[in-house]
């Protein structure tokens, strides 16, 4: 999986999405992932660009044990859940091959 960083602004606050009811949920990957595996589903805030705007608020699926650093999140950055919700169904393989085998440094094997 490529490293996905955000953007270049500060880290105000970040809150966890719960998926509680398998039911009625309308995101059945994110809840998944999360329920299933140790994944976490963050809003987080981040500083406005300019004085004039509001600050950002987006959503990133990260490992549980998520330390507060917006750089290791495991999904881009979305503005709103539908987002991440297709972005992981389509690269779910991926997630999961990184999440059980770990990450392999690939400029380290060319050669």
């Amino acid at each position: 999986m490529p490293d996905h960083r955000l953007y270049n602004q500060e880290l105000l606050g970040s809150r966890e999405i719960r998926f509680n009811n398998r039911q009625e949920s309308i995101y059945p990957n994110l809840m998944r992932f999360c329920l299933d595996f140790k994944f976490k589903v963050l809003q987080l805030l981040l500083s406005p660009e300019s004085e004039l705007s509001p600050p950002a608020k987006v959503v990133v699926m990260t490992r549980a044990d998520y330390t507060g650093d917006p750089d290791s999140a495991i999904t881009p950055a979305f503005t709103e859940l539908e987002q991440l919700e297709r972005y992981v169904c389509d690269n779910q393989v991926d997630i999961l091959h990184d999440y059980l085998f770990g990450v392999e440094d690939v400029s380290g094997q060319a050669g």
